[in-house]
This record gives C-alpha cells, structure tokens and sequence, in this order.
C-alpha cells in the first residue's frame, strides 16, 4: 500500500479519463472487479493505512488522520468508528493490550 497515495483526493471523473472510459462505465466495471464503489475502497484503503499508523503509536489522532487523508479528526473518527465498529483510540488501545 505504500505505493498509493491515499492523501490526495483524485476525482473520480480523471481517472475514468485516464482509462479512456465514461465515469459509469470505469463505476460499474471497478464495482464488478473488486466487489465495491470506487469511494468505498478509497475509505477502505485509508482505514487499513490508519490501523498501520495507530499501531506505530508515535503519532497522535489528528497526525494519523491527516497522513491518511481524512479531512480532520472529526471526520477520521466517524468514518472509523462507522466502519471498525470502535473509535481509533479505543481500537489503538485494545491493540496495545
């Protein structure tokens, strides 16, 4: 994963460009490969990078947050706890235990 850049947002509609196809055609052919919306793997991607940086501990919430490009802490937060089910720190602490 350390090849991606998961900070930069990229929009959906250059990618498609980049592959030479229509945003709904690149949509459904990456939803049939890989099981999930585009968005939705991107959000994945973050949350498994933010489980490698909150395992490390030497960076606070709002550092993991950023290096995994959520917008804040806040919204890093609602994401994780939405879909791991616990908030970062209470997931870093269990890790630690």
């Amino acid at each position: 994963m350390s090849t991606l850049n998961l900070k930069r947002s990229v929009p959906l509609k250059k990618v498609a460009r980049e592959c030479d196809l229509s945003v709904g055609y690149f949509s459904r052919a990456f939803r049939r490969t890989t099981g999930v919306a585009p968005h939705k793997w991107l959000i994945e991607q973050r949350i498994a990078l933010s489980k490698e940086k909150l395992r490390d501990g030497g960076l606070s919430l709002s550092d993991v947050a950023a290096q995994c490009g959520f917008t804040d802490q806040s919204h890093f937060t609602r994401v994780f706890n939405r879909i791991v089910g616990v908030s970062p720190g209470a997931w870093r602490r269990a890790v630690k235990e």
